[in-house]
């Protein structure tokens, strides 16, 4: 987020009203003054400021009685507090009544700047999680599954899968291994007439060979050795609702016989039956194999491949939508705070440009694993880049494009991987400098300043400039 710092200094000094807010422009940030307790709790109460510089001896509303009616605000901003008491009493005091720190005056430039970025990262912390709080509330009441996205091509996807949800007919979802395909076929049972009902899920690539035709139709009592009993299959346990085939290029020739005439005719018959069942089941089958591929070297029928193909809805890779990495990485914040119980739970800004401009080989799957390894190992709430990055590190070790930096070669630099993000997202938007700034959460000012900044041309080869 690039929205400036607000800072409101509280002081009676004429002379520190001037000069503090005057460098603490020149560093980027907004300041406003007020020269009492009392005027401070007037302008919090009137605009929204991120952190308080509160001098503790004023008239009036002293700064520990400002404190104590500042920490009980909605949504209250940080405060740090100015002493000119060298001994740590009166710091240790404020802080045990809610300030963020304190800072001893006069106090150095550079560790007030310090100071104010810590203090509005917490505060920004703080409010991130408020809203993945309510946002995990809100799904949680939802029938649909979550389906985490920004970018265009995924807003396509969702509304061509809902669009396929209103009816029956049959939906095959193909995509690399960790994309979401599972989610994607949840979504769509969820948005579906038949949502009442459950989403009968079977992996083909994790059923032996030997037992599809059974797990499938069933078979009767004694209909093979060790069959001791009627067992009812796949098929039947979706009657009514969905039947959703992972990994669908699995089926071995005989099963794939088999439930084509199930396709067609929506009759199927237990292994050592002789009589014929009906049952209503709405398909949907995913894998990450290029079927039409297996179809021309015979190991995947034509025909069934032309009857599951009825809708096709394709999940591109998670590097090609690179603006849907930092959504997911809330989403799954969102989840872990509430497994592990840490509400405050977050990325450094360092680790989430580690985790932006990776290029996930892995996708959705590798990025959920990353993250949760993490959260899981992480001593404190806000995760370091040091525990995102061995995971990366190993996983980029086989990616030629990789943009994390190996042990063998020089670290990168954080001003350089942003330069990366931004290119990169740049290039991912087509050269939409308005769509971009969208993505990257910041103003237009300031992506042509930085573009300006990396030498960019104003119209690269290949993109357009608005």
């Amino acid at each position: 987020m690039n929205r400036k710092t607000r800072v409101l200094v509280v002081d009676d000094d004429p002379v520190f009203q001037e000069l503090v807010p005057e460098q603490l422009s020149m560093l980027g940030m907004e300041a406003a003054v007020a020269g009492t307790g009392r005027d401070a709790l007037d302008a919090l109460r009137l605009a929204d400021y991120d952190v308080v510089l509160l001098d503790v001896n004023m008239p009036g509303t002293s700064g520990l009685e400002a404190l104590r009616e500042i920490r009980q605000l909605e949504d209250a901003p940080e405060v740090i507090m100015l002493t000119g008491d060298n001994s740590l009493s009166t710091g240790i005091e404020a802080m045990r009544r809610g300030a963020y720190d304190y800072l001893t005056k006069p106090a150095q430039l550079d560790k007030m700047e310090a100071v104010i970025r810590k203090a509005d990262e917490k505060r920004r912390l703080i409010r991130r999680n408020a809203g993945l709080r309510a946002a995990v509330d809100r799904r949680s009441d939802e029938r649909a599954p979550d389906f985490v996205y920004r970018s265009r091509q995924l807003r396509e996807l969702v509304a061509q899968a809902e669009a396929a949800a209103r009816h029956d007919s049959t939906v095959i979802i193909t995509g690399e291994s960790g994309t979401g395909k599972d989610v994607l076929a949840r979504f769509i049972h969820g948005m579906s007439t038949r949502r009442d009902g459950p989403l009968i899920a079977v992996n083909c690539g994790a059923l032996p060979e030997a037992l599809f035709e059974s797990e499938f139709f069933g078979h009767e009592k004694g209909a093979f050795t060790g069959a001791h009993a009627l067992k009812r299959g796949l098929i039947e346990a979706a009657d009514g609702s969905t039947l959703f085939l992972d990994e669908v290029g699995d089926i071995p020739p005989v099963t794939q016989v088999k439930l084509l005439q199930f396709l067609e005719e929506c009759r199927f018959r237990r292994v050592g039956s002789t009589r014929d069942q009906s049952a209503d089941v709405r398909v949907i089958a995913a894998t990450n194999r290029d079927l039409r591929r297996e179809v021309a070297r015979g190991r995947f029928r034509a025909d069934l491949f032309y009857r599951l193909n009825v809708v096709s809805l394709h999940i591109p890779a998670l590097r090609e939508r690179p603006e849907d990495v930092p959504e997911l990485i809330n989403h799954f914040l969102g989840i872990y705070w509430k497994r592990f119980k840490r509400p405050a739970l977050d990325l450094t800004a360092e680790a989430r440009l580690r985790m932006d401009s990776h290029p996930w080989p892995g996708n959705v799957r590798e990025l959920r694993n990353s993250l949760e390894r993490a959260a899981a190992l992480s001593p404190d709430d806000l995760i370091q880049a040091t525990l995102v990055l061995p995971m990366l590190s190993q996983a980029q070790s086989s990616a030629p494009d990789s943009r994390i930096p190996r042990a063998s070669e020089p670290p990168q630099t954080l001003q350089e991987l942003e330069r990366q993000h931004i290119l990169q997202i740049l290039e991912g938007a087509d050269g939409n400098r308005e769509r971009a700034s969208a993505i990257l959460g910041i103003s237009m000012s300031t992506l042509y300043r930085k573009l300006k900044d990396y030498n960019a041309a104003p119209g690269p080869a290949g993109l357009v400039s608005d």
